[in-house]
């Protein structure tokens, strides 16, 4: 099985982890962290195998994973910032 097989299958069953947690019914941080961290895994696996960032720089690789990261932190963080409120 080669890399690319091999994340495409993760992909699918990260794509059916967030499928089933949005309609689990759950609310709250948890469920949305979840799916969040799973749409973070599947942006990385994106760009590593398919975009092959795995043969580049590695200042490129923390460029584009730290552009991943805020764009998937900021929905939560933005989420759980009033909840913080005291």
């Amino acid at each position: 099985m080669t890399q690319v097989t091999r994340a495409w299958g993760f992909l699918v069953l990260f794509t059916l982890l967030s499928i089933a947690a949005s309609h689990s019914g759950l609310t709250g941080l948890m469920i949305n962290g979840l799916i969040l961290a799973t749409a973070f895994a599947k942006g990385r696996w994106m760009l590593m195998d398919f975009l092959n960032l795995r043969g580049v720089p590695a200042g490129w690789q923390v460029l584009f994973l730290c552009w991943l990261a805020l764009v998937t932190i900021i929905p939560w963080a933005t989420a759980a910032f009033p909840l913080l409120r005291v």
